[in-house]
């Protein structure tokens, strides 16, 4: 019997590649007897055994390695977008507020908290950003919310309006949603909100400030 290959199977093998198309030839994870089987062949090439690096794993770390990459890079890209509106010069700074702990009415975890909050204009839309906060770490059942408050004419409140949870890591940068004017809706509130699926206020909060002119 010959040791040479088939060579009309090496053709058909060839005319088979030159058919697929870029989908067909998306990397799928090979069973552990292909590496074993290769990895074998490679061995019984004598001194080669110590320079044997076992190719499943060189896969896997080539995979994790592109992986943790578009992770890293799509973080980055998030945060520069942030920080670009967090420092952009064409940000204008309309009024600002020092958000202050009731200890009557608030929930006693604002007792340990601090924040002032500034009134920004970008582009024709209105911005509420957190600056100089220090807000308290709360468990798995629950998040901070910023809102904005219409007060009344009694100090209590006409409407609100929330304008999101408070990103603990990073810039806390909120768009004032369309239609409410902060010049009515002039008190930023932060509160703690139970992950319970109710979007209403939970009447907790800890910090709250008026808007006033810069």
């Amino acid at each position: 019997m010959s040791d040479r290959p088939d060579r009309r199977s090496d053709a058909q093998i060839e005319a088979m590649l030159r058919e697929l198309d870029a989908e067909s030839l998306e990397l799928l994870e090979p069973p552990r007897s292909v590496w074993d089987g290769i990895e074998s062949a490679v061995r019984g090439h004598g001194d080669a055994d110590d320079r044997v690096v076992p190719l499943e794993s060189r896969n896997r770390r080539k995979r994790l390695r592109a992986v943790a990459g578009i992770a890293a890079a799509a973080l980055v890209l998030a945060g520069a977008a942030a920080y670009m509106i967090s420092r952009d010069d064409s940000v204008d700074v309309v009024a600002s507020a020092a958000l202050d702990y009731d200890p009557e009415r608030f929930d006693p975890l604002g007792a340990r908290a601090q924040a002032d909050a500034e009134l920004l204009v970008q582009d024709d839309h209105h911005r509420i950003r957190l600056v100089d906060a220090a807000l308290p770490t709360l468990g798995a059942d629950a998040d901070l919310e910023a809102w904005l408050i219409q007060p009344d004419e009694q100090g209590g409140v006409a409407g609100l309006v929330s304008l999101g949870l408070v990103n603990l890591s990073g810039p806390r940068i909120f768009t004032v949603p369309d239609g409410y004017d902060p010049e009515l809706y002039s008190v930023v509130d932060i509160s703690i909100e139970p992950r319970d699926g109710d979007p209403a206020h939970s009447g907790r909060s800890i910090l709250r400030g008026m808007l006033r002119r810069a």
